[in-house]
C-alpha cells in the first residue's frame, strides 16, 4: 500500500469520526447520556520486531547480529463515540467507535539491541469498535476490535558508520484492545474519568535497504500500553 492510498484511508476514518461528532452534537439535548469523548494521555509501545531470516543472514554474516526495533514512549489521542444509550433494544451495555491517534520514534538494533544503527517515525491511526457491558458502572471495562494503518516516515540507517537508504512500507492490519473506565468527576456538562488500556496491532510491512530491489520482510506486531484521562460531553 502506498503512502498516497493511506493517506486517504486516514482522511476516511477522520471523515467517519468528524460525522460521529456531528451526530453527537445533534443529540445532545436529546439525553444526559455523553456520547462524544476525548482522552489524552502516555502510550508505551513495544513493538515484536521480528525480521525475515534473509535479512537476518545478511545482518549476521557482516558480523551485525540480530536486528531489532526498539520500544518508544509517546503522547496518544483518542476520540470516540457511543452509538447508543445503554439498554437500547434490550441490548446489555453499548458500543462506541474510537479513532486513536499517535506518532511515534522507534530505533532500528543491530547486534541484539547494543547497537543502534537508525530510526524510523511511525505514524499509525487505527479505528476500533468497542463494547462496553456497563458504561455506568464505578469499573467500566471493554473490549474492541479494529484495523490500523502504518505508515513509517524519516527513515534512516547506518551500517559501519555510513549512512544507508532506508524505506519501511506503509500497511494496513488488523487490531485489538480492553481496557476500563473509572469515573472521577460527574456533572451536567460532562464527566471526567482515568482511562488504562493495552492493545495489539498485527503489522507486518516490507523494507529495502540502499535502494535494492530486493524486499524484506518485518513483524512489527506491537504492543501498546496506554494511560490517560478523558473528557465525555
Amino acid at each position: 500500500m502506498n503512502k498516497r492510498t493511506s493517506i486517504w484511508v486516514t482522511f476516511l476514518v477522520v471523515a467517519s469520526l468528524l460525522v460521529f461528532v456531528s451526530a453527537s452534537v445533534a443529540r445532545a439535548d436529546d439525553d444526559d447520556f455523553k456520547r462524544f469523548g476525548i482522552k489524552i494521555g502516555a502510550s508505551y509501545i513495544m513493538p515484536d520486531g521480528h525480521f525475515a531470516q534473509n535479512f537476518t543472514n545478511i545482518t549476521e554474516s557482516l558480523g551485525l547480529g540480530q536486528p531489532g526495533i526498539g520500544d518508544a514512549l509517546s503522547p496518544m489521542v483518542n476520540l470516540e463515540y457511543f452509538l447508543f444509550k445503554p439498554g437500547t433494544c434490550g441490548i446489555p451495555g453499548t458500543f462506541s467507535a474510537e479513532l486513536v491517534l499517535t506518532v511515534s520514534k522507534h530505533d532500528v538494533t543491530l547486534a541484539n539491541g547494543a547497537v543502534n544503527a537508525g530510526s524510523a517515525w511511525i505514524l499509525p491511526p487505527s479505528l476500533f469498535l468497542k463494547y462496553h457491558p456497563c458504561p455506568l458502572a464505578c469499573i467500566s471495562p471493554y473490549v474492541g476490535f479494529g484495523f490500523n494503518v502504518v505508515m513509517p516516515f524519516d527513515e534512516k540507517l547506518a551500517i559501519f558508520d555510513k549512512a544507508v537508504s532506508l524505506s519501511i512500507a506503509d500497511s494496513v492490519g488488523w487490531a485489538v484492545k480492553f481496557g476500563f473506565d473509572i469515573p472521577i468527576y460527574k456533572c451536567k456538562c460532562f464527566n471526567l474519568y482515568y482511562n488504562a488500556e493495552a492493545m495489539y496491532y498485527d503489522t507486518q510491512t516490507d523494507l529495502k535497504i540502499a535502494g535494492g530491489p530486493t524486499k524484506f520482510n518485518v513483524d512489527i506486531n506491537p504492543w501498546i500500553v496506554f494511560t490517560g484521562v478523558g473528557i465525555r460531553f
